[in-house]
Parts: C-alpha cells; structure tokens; sequence
C-alpha cells in the first residue's frame, strides 16, 4: 500500500478536521435473512460477479475484537454501526457489542428488524446499544416484502419495532426511496413516528453499488421532487421527529430555494462538504477490507495486514477522496461544493471515477451565489474539537459525554453561545437541562438529541 500524497490545498485546519473518523460503518457479515433487490453488500448468496464482493469471509470472534481495538484507540468514542448483512445473525453478536461498548465506542445497531426479540432488544440494550436502525420501505405488507423478497419482512420488522419502543431502546426507521414508495414518503414518516415510536425517519437516496447497480427506478427530475416533498416533511416534524435525507447531499440545494422556514444542512468540517466519507467517515467489510464509505467498493487495504490508522492517514485512495477542491465536472465548478460536493459512491457507481460529478444532482453551477453567500455563517459542521471557554462543572461535563464525539464540539459550541448571550457564566447540569427542554428535536441516544439524529449516511439496507 503506497503512501499517497498530501491532498492538494489542504490546510492546517483540513488536516485537523481530518485527524480521525468519527463514525465507521462495519460490516459484520454478508448472511441475511432478506435478499433485498438493492442490497450495497450483495448480502446472501453471491449475485455480483465483480472482485469487490468476491471475497466474502469474515473476521473471527478475536479479530473483531482486534478491530475494535484498533477503532478505541485511535477514534475514541467513535459512533460504531455494527451492520450486515444482518448482524444478528452472528452468533458472537452480543459478546462484540459488549466488548466495544466496554472500550467507550457508541455501539449502535443497523437491523431489518426482523429478528428483534423482547429477550434480544433487553440484552442489546443492558450490554450499551445505544440505538437501532431498521428498515420499512413501504406502508403496504406485500410491496414492502417483494421489495425485500421475503414474505412476512414487514410484519417482523414493525413487531421489532413495537418491541423496541416498549424495550426503552431508541430505534431510527430508514427508507429507501423509488418507484414502489414514491407516492407515500409522508405517510411512511408519519407510520414511523405515530404507529412505531421512531425518534429519527432517514430517507435513503440509491447508491448504485451491489445489487443495487441494477434496480434504480426514479431519473433525476423525480429525485428533485422527492428532495422537494422531503423538506415538507422535515418542516412538518421539526418539533417531533427528525428528518433527513441520506446518500444525498444536495439536499442543500433544495433547502436553500425552499424559503426561510427551512433548517439549513449542516456540513463536514475541513472542507468536506455534505459527503463525509474518508473524511469523517470510514467503512470496514466483513473480511477486513477498509473503505472510505461502505457504499463504494474501492478499498485502501485490509486490517489483516494494515493498520487502521495507516490506512486511514496513508492510503492514496483516502487521500485522493479528501482533495474535495480537485472534484470534476460541475462539482468542481459549483458555488455548493463546501456545503455539498456530491455524493462520491455515487459518482464512483454511476462514472467509474470517485471524483467525478455527482449524476443525480441537477443544478446549474452559479445560479445560488447570492444565496451561498447570505447564509453560509448558518452552517455549523460535525466533527469540531470541544474546546470550552466557560467553566464548566463536573455533573455538565458528564452529560455531555452522552452526546456522540462526532457532534460534541458543535453542540458544546452551542451551548456556550447561548450561555453568553443570556450573561451564565458556569455550565451546569441544570443548565443543560433547561437549553434542552427548549430545544426543538427530540432526545434521540442519550441525554440529547444528536443534531444529525445519528451516524452520517449508514443504513441497515441488506
């Protein structure tokens, strides 16, 4: 593994924004119980002839221990979705959560659902699952389960939920938008929150990798409607259930001419725009292959014999997808490229180049200048230091440990602002909880809702 060069133009503050990610998205395993037609993984039996999907062992028991490991010592606190495929078919399961929750990661959970037990839901929760992501793609039984070609998915997926909720273990619900949900996004998120109790609704956007090479259905006009109708629905559950869209970051796009009442995205820190893979963001395969977004099968090496912090700072593919002032195409020439920048497994999937334009966005590079320029201070992005400025006591200082370090310099930011502004000049616990009570999101993992409601763009899709 060659070392690759220094990305061209970055600074001081890339290179810090850059030190580490903050989130990785692991894929456990490629057995399912499902055998979705856009499955990222090509999880079940082997379907893709292509080399990326060709080696489909997995790390034992103690090299999943040896990763996590690695993943504590140099991501502290590191938000960690353990995927699949499907997780829970693992056997080993419940002793690697328990072994990363005890190295201080934020162990959360991507599931379909389907093998949610009250029993399971209890252990996952006591040995510090922080939450779960599950997946329903439709409000009708039967499109739902062709869409994940097992009949009786979605009966189980919304018994798991219904469990969760009854459990105590904060849950998100993941869709994937097409042609078989295109007309009932809204009242899937109601579905979500008012029938399954879910803190978070994220709408998928198809990466074309895997199985799902092969089965988009909506061209790129009806992908603006959806991201259209998506702020509708985001605006509409604002006080009650998070909203995002996933896998598609010029989403700013449509935030930005959708009018005053729209919340303004917010962005990867260092330049990385909406696109955090290989900046802020890592994906590990089941058999140890290490890659900038699970989404994109290019890989900078394997754990087995590579470090996790070599690759991170020394591969050229991770160096390569950091140059975000060297993207093609009109991504290199859009004024939204430091609040965007495209989807890069996107591009990868749908061009071959990972720095390429992203196909799906349609705008025109220029016609939102004047825009840019009048709110780019309301952009706030994850992944800061927390450094303090306010003394701060120790019961506060333990609250806060409950928000992911991904977030955590972004809502300490926050906080001290608003203690300035209102002339308090010690953070406290009652502090806090008062900033919360008027906050307009709901809690989500912990102590506080995550302004981002979870991990950047991983879904349980498999």
């Amino acid at each position: 593994m060659p070392p690759g060069p220094e990305p061209a133009g970055a600074g001081s503050a890339a290179r810090a924004a850059f030190e580490r990610p903050y989130v990785v998205s692991w894929n456990l395993t490629y057995r399912c119980n499902l055998a979705c037609e856009h499955c990222y993984l090509d999880a079940g039996p082997a379907a893709v002839d292509s080399p990326a999907f060709a080696d489909r062992s997995e790390l034992s028991t103690e090299g999943c221990f040896r990763v996590v490991d690695e993943i504590a010592a140099f991501a502290p606190e590191c938000v960690t979705i353990l995927t699949g495929g499907e997780p829970l078919l693992r056997r080993d399961i419940v002793e690697i959560v328990r072994y990363g929750a005890g190295k201080g990661l934020w162990i959360v959970v991507g599931t379909n659902g389907v093998k949610i037990t009250q029993n399971l839901a209890r252990i996952l929760r006591d040995e510090g699952v922080r939450g779960l992501a599950l997946s329903l793609d439709a409000l009708d039984p039967e499109r739902h389960d062709a869409f994940r070609r097992v009949r009786g998915a979605w009966a189980n997926t919304v018994e798991g939920a219904r469990i969760l909720t009854r459990v105590g273990l904060p849950f998100i619900v993941q869709t994937t938008v097409g042609a078989h949900n295109r007309g009932e996004l809204g009242a899937i998120a109601e579905f979500a929150h008012d029938e399954l109790g879910a803190k978070v609704w994220n709408l998928y956007f198809l990466v074309p990798s895997g199985r799902g090479a092969f089965v988009s259905d909506l061209d790129r006009g009806e992908y603006d409607g959806v991201l259209a109708e998506l702020a509708a629905i985001q605006r509409r559950w604002s006080s009650r259930m998070l909203v995002n869209a996933k896998c598609a970051p010029h989403f700013v796009r449509t935030l930005l001419t959708a009018g005053d009442e729209a919340p303004f995205p917010k962005t990867f820190a260092g330049g990385a725009g909406g696109c955090p893979a290989g900046t802020h963001y890592m994906g590990i395969r089941p058999n140890g292959d290490v890659t900038p977004c699970p989404y994109l099968p290019l890989f900078a090496g394997n754990l087995r014999q590579h470090g996790l912090r070599e690759l991170w700072d020394s591969s050229e593919l991770f160096q390569k997808i950091r140059r975000r002032d060297h993207l093609g195409g009109r991504c290199g020439e859009c004024e939204l490229s430091s609040m965007c920048g495209g989807c890069r497994a996107r591009a990868y999937g749908m061009t071959g180049d990972v720095m390429a334009e992203d196909p799906l966005c349609s705008h025109v590079p220029g016609t939102l200048r004047d825009a840019v320029e009048r709110l780019r201070p309301a952009a706030v992005a994850y992944g800061e230091s927390a450094s303090r400025t306010l003394a701060w006591e120790p019961a506060a200082e333990e609250r806060m440990q409950r928000i992911p370090a991904f977030v955590r310099g972004m809502v300490t930011r926050a906080v001290e602002s608003w203690c300035e502004k209102n002339d308090v000049t010690v953070v406290t616990a009652e502090v806090l909880e008062g900033i919360r009570a008027r906050m307009p999101t709901p809690k989500v993992f912990g102590a506080y809702a995550t302004p981002s409601g979870e991990a950047p763009d991983d879904s349980s899709k498999a």
